[in-house]
């Protein structure tokens, strides 16, 4: 009975130590840069797994936007003098930091993560008009169109939707595609070139039918 009871004692001297060490660790860390890194570290290694929704990607356009939501008003505005393209992304997004220089260079426009951005480009002699938004510093009116055009429900980030024109029972009317994440390929001239034949295949359906179009 003696020697169970030691070693209880020891069990219960050792639980106590590892409880007051971890405490002491813990108190550390939140108190220092340590803490700060290690927790950027985690939401990286967790936002990873939104590149794993890449096989979602898919390049088909669509009339429906997510649950029928009503497209914006500057979406359907502009949609008169060219195609649409919207690019959603945040902070925490290792997929957001692939792909933002990527469609920078395509469409030949700067500026930072961070800032709420739009520009009207010149693309091959034809224009897009351009909407880059950082949903951590958008205003609502810029965060929210990302659920209607979000149509695969993936609720995934960076997101890119292209907004064009369709012929859809005698009415000319948008037409759409979502991507996500990195596009479901390996290489940024891989990512470069699936974006490249979206944007042309959207310019093949405005041209199609911007002269019935009524905004």
């Amino acid at each position: 009975m003696k020697n169970i009871s030691k070693k209880k004692k020891k069990f219960f001297a050792q639980i106590t130590f590892f409880i007051l060490i971890t405490g002491a660790l813990s108190g550390m860390l939140i108190g220092t840069d340590v803490y700060t890194e290690v927790q950027d570290g985690i939401v990286e290694v967790l936002c990873l797994s939104c590149l794993k929704l890449d096989p979602k990607t898919t390049r088909e356009f669509t009339f429906d936007t997510a649950n029928d939501l009503a497209h914006p008003e500057y979406v359907l505005e502009n949609l008169s003098s060219g195609i649409i393209f919207l690019h959603y992304s945040e902070d925490a997004c290792p997929g957001c930091d692939i792909m933002l220089p990527i469609v920078q260079d395509l469409l030949s426009v700067n500026y930072e993560k961070k800032d709420l951005f739009s520009k009207n480009v010149d693309y091959q002699g034809q224009q897009i008009r351009y909407f880059y938004t950082n949903i951590d510093h958008a205003t609502p009116g810029r965060t929210e169109p990302f659920e209607t055009y979000d149509v695969q429900d993936i609720n995934g980030l960076p997101m890119f939707t292209i907004v064009t024109l369709g012929y859809y029972s005698g009415v000319i009317k948008p037409k759409l595609v979502t991507l996500y994440g990195t596009l479901g390929v390996d290489t940024n001239e891989q990512r470069m070139q699936v974006l490249e034949e979206v944007i042309e295949d959207a310019f093949t359906l405005w041209n199609e039918n911007i002269p019935g179009y009524e905004p």
